[in-house]
């Protein structure tokens, strides 16, 4: 008996040291994804990490409880029993925490996906230092632990903020101008989308470039001058071939096989639509589409084409392609520049380029600000605004959970691994053939509770940089801020601060020995983040 329970102990200490290792490895990336500007996907693969190691977490607690019960029991219930429970706890708690974020997002009110719209511009542009806040220590502690800790309860505490929009509202314009700068937009043209490399000027000219010599190739085409792989002259091309084999074929031949004393009689026909010369075989399918090219180009040079419901005549320059009011509609519309901007087909000067790409930012602000202004309504169920809320409510919701849970199992499990090693001592001490007195077992469990208490106790006495600035202390205040508050209202708001507080408390302890595990230990697993784009 005592053997046994020795060999079971040391094998869930091995357990939940592996466990603990991705717990905290996890927890690291997360609070690196939290001081990002992270992505709805990156927030997603985290989630998905996240509530796997909650799964998994729950099914240890499980694994535990039921080999205590086979041992006790002599083998009840079976390995392939313990196995299935196990699997089924995982599951139930990896759906039932999707569902709980579900929960929590679906019923915020448009109030809250608002501030959430608004707060999660703001967090972007102080990861970036686009934006400082009064009342912060400095602003290089959004690179430390505390300080993406804060981030990842950043827009939960918003709410505490008093007239948060009209502190916001006078530098929202130049906040939101600056996010788009850093933003690498994907444009269309002809069907065919054109993404930016690099955010900024960088990336908005080499979009430029691609968007102007799909223009170029556009008036080759209309200018008759022969391109190469043009797609409609290959149609073209097969076309006239096809209706020439069918031709033959009406006479039982093809162009492999004419006979020779009516090969003249088919090149005079050939020759009434194809201009072919005049010693051409019925089998030369190269000379023929040289022809078939010939023709296109020259009826493409004598034609009126349409862009954008203007009718550009034949015989134009590309500079003067170019400044047609349908190409230049195109272009406006492509580039999403002012619709009184015009874009010229090339820019030589840095600063006259640098003008279209403001143009291109100040439109992009204007049709921004109304997103960023509109009111509660908007964002309601059924608003216009819906969606964005939706989002913009998840990725204020799902980092501090997932960091919360991420750092409760942590502790938890922590504070298991301690039980299972006292249990360990408690059970080499006791002779052979004898049982642990009640009382050390007891002490054991104890020590679980009291490691839970006393660090949640201990972190949220405990100061650091952040949790002492004016603040976090106004965003965390405890006090009444409002006479009609309901008591159920101040406990939340309670309750909030003091998870605030041992967050951010905690992380700027932990987050270093977390980031030696993922790094040294689990080889730099990314858990699905990648880092910023480039």
């Amino acid at each position: 008996m005592k053997q046994a329970q020795i060999r079971q102990l040391l094998f869930l200490i091995v357990l939940t040291v592996i466990y603990l290792s991705f717990e905290l490895g996890f927890n690291a990336r997360l609070l690196d994804v939290v001081g990002s500007r992270a992505t709805p996907h990156d927030i997603e693969e985290l989630e998905f990490f996240g509530r796997t190691l909650s799964g998994i977490a729950a099914a240890l607690v499980v694994l535990q409880l039921l080999l205590t019960r086979r041992l006790a029991t002599g083998g009840r219930p079976s390995y392939l029993k313990i196995a299935v429970a196990c699997a089924v706890t995982a599951l139930l708690v990896f759906s039932a925490i999707k569902m709980l974020v579900n929960v929590l997002v679906d019923t915020r009110d448009g109030d809250f996906r608002r501030v959430a719209t608004n707060s999660g511009l703001l967090q972007r542009s102080l990861v970036q230092g686009d934006l400082h806040l009064d009342g912060l220590v400095d602003d290089d502690v959004y690179a430390r632990p505390e300080g993406k800790a804060f981030l990842a309860v950043f827009q939960v505490l918003l709410s505490n903020i008093d007239n948060l929009d009209e502190k916001v509202e006078p530098k929202k314009r130049q906040v939101i101008r600056t996010d788009l700068q850093r933003q690498m937009k994907t444009f269309t043209f002809d069907d065919r989308e054109v993404r930016m490399t690099a955010p900024g000027i960088r990336g908005y000219h080499q979009v430029y470039t691609s968007v102007m010599q799909s223009v170029g190739e556009r008036w080759r085409q209309y200018a008759g001058v022969p391109v190469a792989n043009d797609i409609n002259l290959a149609r073209e091309q097969d076309r006239a071939w096809g209706d020439y084999r069918r031709s033959l074929s009406r006479r039982g031949w093809t162009p492999q096989n004419v006979p020779a004393r009516y090969q003249s009689r088919v090149v005079q026909d050939v020759r009434k639509r194809v201009p072919v010369p005049a010693d051409w075989q019925p089998h030369d399918r190269a000379t023929f589409n040289e022809a078939v090219a010939q023709q296109y180009w020259k009826t493409m040079r004598s034609k009126t084409v349409r862009v954008e419901g203007d009718a550009i005549p034949p015989g134009l320059s590309y500079e003067d392609f170019v400044a047609r009011p349908g190409v230049q509609r195109l272009l406006r519309q492509t580039l999403m520049v002012p619709a009184n901007m015009p874009v010229a087909p090339n820019y030589t000067d840095p600063a006259s380029f640098k003008r279209l790409y403001d143009g291109m930012l100040d439109r992009a602000v204007d049709e921004a600000m109304p997103r960023f202004s509109a009111s509660s309504a908007d964002f309601a169920r059924g608003g216009q605004h819906y969606q964005l809320g939706q989002d913009a409510a998840r990725a204020a919701i799902v980092p501090p959970v997932a960091l919360l849970c991420s750092l409760l199992g942590a502790v938890g499990h922590f504070a298991k691994l301690l039980y299972l090693i006292a249990k360990l001592i408690v059970w080499l001490r006791t002779p052979a053939g004898q049982q642990p007195r009640r009382t050390a077992t007891r002490a054991a469990g104890l020590a679980l509770v009291l490691t839970l208490v006393c660090v949640w106790t201990a972190f949220s006495f405990m100061q650091n940089g952040v949790t002492r600035s004016e603040l976090f202390q106004q965003m965390s205040r405890t006090d009444a801020s409002d006479d009609d508050e309901s008591l159920g209202q101040a406990l939340q708001r309670r309750v909030l601060a003091n998870i605030a507080h041992v967050v951010v408390v905690g992380q700027a302890y932990t987050y270093p020995f977390n980031e030696a595990v993922r790094t040294h230990v689990l080889g730099g697993l990314r858990f699905g983040y990648h880092g910023d784009p480039a």
